[in-house]
């Protein structure tokens, strides 16, 4: 009976290790461009009084069924909330762009999330924005089509560009959020 007891606690314990091991290359997945995008996104929110709450990816959006006691944990990259409960959300899309089913993903998620105003796509080069851009219009227009309320839909879909070369730090991403998103498309 003690054999089993320790075999089951080994084998607990083994379990737990590979567990641990698996949620380190998740984390590992994500590129030095997309955490330095990131850090840069949430500290240009940072710099805005307006925002209430700014969440950097670890803090998940509910997005409930309307007649059952289920619920979609989201978890977008960057979000924003205003004082007035407003959410802007932000997705980096990097290695997603390789898979047009993650950026519908993406994009159906980020257009359900209650309470969103705007949603913001951020690409690495500006040749990705026309997929990413042709994707969001469809969907959204596609939800209209099928009667969902315009204030149920994020009144701002944007799909904008940080380089790879303008994200070496999370102060440089920032930066270029800061000084050229109203270049490129994109007004906070």
């Amino acid at each position: 009976m003690g054999y089993s007891e320790s075999s089951e606690e080994s084998e607990g314990y083994l379990l737990r290790q590979k567990e641990a091991q698996t949620q380190e290359i998740v984390v590992g997945l994500v590129s030095t461009y997309h955490k330095n995008v990131q850090a840069g996104i949430v500290r240009f929110g940072k710099s805005y009084r307006r925002f209430a709450k700014i969440h950097s990816g670890n803090v998940p959006i509910h997005i409930f069924h309307p007649y059952q006691r289920s619920v979609v944990l989201y978890y977008p990259d960057a979000q924003f909330v205003t004082k007035h409960g407003r959410r802007y959300v932000f997705e980096i899309l990097d290695s997603e762009l390789k898979d047009q089913n993650l950026i519908i993903a993406d994009v159906i998620q980020a257009c359900l999330a209650p309470n969103t105003s705007k949603v913001f796509f951020i690409v690495p080069r500006e040749e990705d924005q026309d997929k990413v851009k042709g994707i969001a219009v469809t969907i959204v227009a596609r939800l209209q089509e099928l009667g969902v309320a315009m204030k149920e839909i994020p009144r701002t879909v944007a799909v904008f560009y940080i380089l790879r070369s303008e994200a070496r730090t999370s102060e440089s991403a920032m930066n270029v959020l800061k000084a050229s998103a109203k270049d490129r498309g994109v007004t906070i």
